[in-house]
């Protein structure tokens, strides 16, 4: 998240160092895409699904072009082949397709997305699972503050468990109570800080309580009370499905439910056709969960033993 306010300060600076009056708004006409969310994971009791949507003009006024409501691309066929098996992704809801119950994705397995649109449009794409990047045996919380700038708790959590030898990428995300932070919350990361090793302890995200952010996304950003369940998943990223991520981030467009709402600039896409962004990718995840006993202690309990108190 760092790197987006840095580049939000950056395009300030720009906008403040103009000496002429800039219209922002383009004179020219608005190029509609078709935004593809299809991640696959190795969870077989997770639904594994892709999302099919439209983006919108960047500066819409009326309600179609909200960035919560961007058109839902209906009536398509999905499906993913894994050179054995064809498996059709039935539609649920407006725009989004779902594999059978049971369905996942398997490491070292090849994938082929195929899309084709009520218009006879088609879209293609190919994702290869990468090796699982990090055996995650435990994490635990630790309070690290409260009512201060508009932050009303703040919470780490670290984990315990053993990096891969190679070079991993993660997206790391956290849920209370099975509630998950939404993408412009969650963290993408590489394994720098830890290749290759032991890791007992690592605060590697946080947990924001903020009312305003409670509103917006539920209870994952509730503040903690006794008998919570706090889960931790770390989804293990190729290097360019990684890249693309950064991308995103760079672009501002996590902040967009359904991403791309607003049409981005400069992102990576590894799906074939017409004027198409998004992505698909298979992930190998990794998740461990802890109880709330004391939403106030101030340490990670399960390294109290080598503590020196």
């Amino acid at each position: 998240m760092m790197k987006r306010y840095i580049a939000i300060l950056v395009f300030a600076a720009a906008l403040l160092s103009c000496t002429e009056k800039t219209d922002l708004r383009s004179s020219g006409e608005y190029d509609e895409y078709l935004t593809v969310e299809a991640i696959l994971t190795d969870r077989a009791d997770r639904p594994q699904r892709v999302t099919l949507s439209r983006t919108v003009p960047y500066f819409g006024d009326d309600e179609t072009t909200d960035s919560h409501t961007a058109p839902a691309v209906k009536g398509a066929t999905v499906t993913v082949d894994d050179g054995s098996v064809s498996t059709l992704f039935s539609e649920i809801s407006d725009g989004v397709y779902q594999a059978p119950d049971g369905y996942c994705a398997e490491e070292g397995k090849n994938y082929h997305l195929h899309i084709e649109l009520p218009d006879g449009k088609e879209y293609n794409a190919d994702a290869t699972m990468p090796e699982g990047g990090f055996d995650l045996t435990d994490i635990d919380y630790a309070f690290a503050g409260n009512k201060s700038m508009g932050l009303d708790s703040l919470w780490t959590v670290a984990v315990w468990g053993r990096d891969m030898p190679q070079t991993s990428y993660y997206y790391i995300t956290i849920a209370v109570n099975g509630n998950y932070y939404p993408f412009d919350l969650a963290e993408v990361m590489d394994d720098k800080y830890f290749n290759g090793n032991e890791v007992k302890g690592f605060p590697i995200t946080t947990l924001m309580q903020i009312h305003e952010l409670q509103e917006l996304y539920g209870d994952c950003c509730k503040y903690l009370e006794k008998g919570d369940v706090i889960t931790l998943e770390a989804l293990s990223l190729s290097k360019d499905y990684f890249d693309y991520l950064m991308a995103v981030v760079l672009n501002g467009t996590f902040s967009s439910i359904p991403l791309f709402s607003p049409q981005p600039a400069n992102c990576p896409t590894n799906i074939k056709g017409d004027k198409v962004v998004g992505y698909f990718a298979a992930c190998p995840v990794c998740s461990a969960s802890v109880t709330v006993d004391d939403p106030l202690r101030p340490y990670y309990k399960k390294m109290l033993p080598s503590l020196p108190i």
